[in-house]
């Protein structure tokens, strides 16, 4: 009887290994609403009046930025959209100061992940990634560390996958983060444009959108997946010439 007790405790400690990254970030936004929820009733607060008072804490004081940036940066670990983050940069702290803070707070996050790669990396780590669908990128990364890490961020590939790649085949650390930021620069612009063309009280929901903002966005964006669309084209072509040369 306390063998078969045993087996499914076993089982769920293997899963809660195999899993401890979901389940930090789902323990961590599970206590972060419970948080909210209780400062809202002590201090009778609406959901959009405390929405107000964070996007004043983050525009209004001198700590605001670096608050932003170190939730930032924390963001791989609890699991939160990057895409989110960058849009709300734009909106709280407009189209330039926005874009100089989510460059910086983008291109360090990326370490985190990028470091976890490389302190658990090893020779079956490696292997393993070589068998995934980023095989060529694998071998690219390999090669030409930058031009592959460079050409990643600009195709929009999972952006901590590549950062936790990259550190797993143990990239040079330079290399690494002037590819990531380099290759961040157009992604960044756009989506922090479509949070800097929202204006108004957001909280109220009284929002409207500035075209010319939003239109420079927009075109910085179809210009980003365009270049994207041709990189990854010509990487194809350029995988698939050996392999028929082998034939």
């Amino acid at each position: 009887m306390e063998i078969q007790m045993k087996q499914p405790l076993r089982r769920l400690w293997q899963w809660l290994r195999a899993h401890r990254t979901a389940v930090i970030a789902v323990v961590f936004w599970l206590g972060l609403i419970l948080a909210v929820r209780q400062s809202m009733a002590a201090n009778d607060l609406t959901f959009a009046q405390l929405t107000a008072q964070l996007q004043t804490l983050l525009s209004s004081t001198w700590f605001g930025p670096l608050l932003y940036i170190v939730v930032y940066l924390v963001r791989p670990l609890i699991l939160f959209p990057a895409s989110l983050l960058t849009i709300l940069g734009g909106s709280v702290f407009g189209l330039w100061p926005g874009f100089l803070y989510v460059l910086i707070a983008g291109t360090v996050s990326a370490l985190i992940p990028y470091g976890i790669g490389r302190w658990f990396s090893s020779g079956a780590a490696s292997e393993q990634a070589d068998a995934s669908a980023l095989q060529r990128f694998i071998h690219l990364l390999r090669r030409n560390p930058f031009q592959a890490v460079l050409m990643m961020r600009l195709i929009y590939l999972p952006y901590d996958a590549v950062s936790l790649v990259a550190g797993s085949l143990r990239i040079p650390f330079i290399i690494f983060i002037v590819a990531t930021g380099l290759g961040n620069l157009a992604g960044t612009l756009s989506f922090v444009g479509v949070g800097a063309a929202l204006e108004g009280d957001l909280a109220a929901g009284q929002v409207s959108l500035n075209p010319v903002t939003l239109l420079f966005s927009g075109v910085i964006l179809v210009i980003s997946l365009t270049v994207s669309q041709l990189l990854n084209r010509r990487h194809s072509q350029a995988a698939t010439l050996p392999q028929e040369e082998n034939r």
